[in-house]
């Protein structure tokens, strides 16, 4: 069983190649603001290292946001036009807060622009206090709510190959890859 991992919520892509339960390869760069034009060029770099095809691939596993609004939407429209080509491909999911705080104690952030944060509070893969966009200070305050929880954001102070690893069986399998939507909690202006 061949897995890819795909994460562009952030300015990061995280990209991990997983076949029969061990990881082959990972891609974890900074790819500010150039997911659109680099994300499918580096999956294909990184299936063509091991003499594959993104034909090959047997499951996705995505990050559905929240997160950055083209970020969140190229991961889906990737998968979703491989399931046209081959139906049988699965596809699971999960929250890029939980993804970024693993089983750990964490008050995970992600930036939402304009001063805002995306936020939750979570703890053994639960939210503690549910995602939600609220600005930095009062993710201070109510973060004193909770010593001795670690502060993630951005990706940034991850391990994104042990987080897919702890938390793979916790994805969600989709049943309708069409009806996928990302996981927004500000609507977009425009």
């Amino acid at each position: 069983m061949l897995n890819l991992f795909i994460d562009t919520s952030t300015d990061f892509l995280i990209l991990i190649l997983e076949q029969d339960e061990q990881v082959l390869g990972y891609v974890h760069q900074n790819n500010a603001r150039r997911h659109t034009e680099e994300t499918l060029p580096a999956i294909n770099k990184l299936l063509a290292t091991y003499h594959l095809q993104l034909k090959d691939v047997n499951h996705f596993y995505l990050t559905t946001g929240p997160g950055s609004y083209t970020g969140l939407r190229i991961p889906m429209t990737i998968v979703k036009t491989i399931k046209i080509i081959n139906p049988d491909v699965k596809v699971s999911v999960i929250n890029t807060l939980l993804y970024q705080a693993g089983f750990d104690s964490v008050v995970s952030m992600l930036d939402a622009r304009g001063g805002q944060r995306y936020f939750a509070v979570i703890s053994n893969g639960q939210e503690i206090i549910p995602s939600q966009v609220v600005d930095y200070e009062t993710c201070l305050e109510i973060s004193k709510q909770f010593p001795g929880y670690q502060f993630r954001s951005d990706l940034q102070e991850i391990d994104p190959v042990q987080n897919y690893q702890l938390l793979k069986n916790h994805f969600h399998l989709v049943d309708d890859i069409f009806a996928l939507e990302p996981r927004y909690i500000k609507k977009a202006f425009g």
